[in-house]
């Protein structure tokens, strides 16, 4: 299970503060549906579907206990308040690139994650957003990408939280 190293409840107020700014004031938690948005990269977007994990039990269920990630697919982590951010593969069964994306949606780097791995893998510096995608997906993208972000909304497939269960809520 990818686990995010949460500081305090704070944080979740913080995640729903930017999912509103992410949705137009829409904070789909409360109707127990995902929000899929479109990854910005370099202002311009692309086509890879992100599903937001907009609560703390969906950030710590993140992408664990599925057979696989869809091709264009990820997951998105948002935080409020830049914060040093630890990620780990627990029962996580496919390798995942994870973009570390700073203030001012700069693009602080990558780190390519092995499957099923305890590692802890940390951001390089404070983050306000981590996005997990197939490494095949980022590759062509992490050479020249200097900003990131969420965009407009996307038909993903993907739900935050434990895949088959209905989304829970803190």
């Amino acid at each position: 299970m990818i686990r995010r190293a949460l500081a305090s409840i704070a944080a979740l107020a913080a995640c729903g503060a930017v999912l509103v700014a992410c949705s137009g004031g829409r904070v789909n938690s409360n109707t127990g549906e995902t929000q899929h948005r479109t990854l910005i990269v370099n202002n311009e977007p692309t086509d890879i579907c992100v599903a937001v994990a907009g609560t703390v039990a969906q950030q710590v269920a993140g992408l664990a206990h599925r057979d696989s990630l869809p091709p264009k697919e990820g997951m998105g982590f948002p935080v409020a308040t830049p914060t040093q951010e630890s990620f780990n593969m627990k029962d996580t069964k496919f390798p995942l690139a994870i973009v570390w994306v700073g203030p001012g949606q700069q693009v602080l780097g990558s780190s390519n994650m092995t499957a099923d791995s305890a590692d802890q893998y940390p951001s390089p510096a404070p983050i306000i957003l981590a996005i997990e995608l197939n490494p095949q997906d980022w590759g062509p993208l992490a050479g020249t990408a200097r900003t990131a972000s969420l965009g407009e909304a996307c038909e993903g497939t993907i739900t935050a939280g434990q895949p088959g269960q209905a989304p829970s809520r803190f």
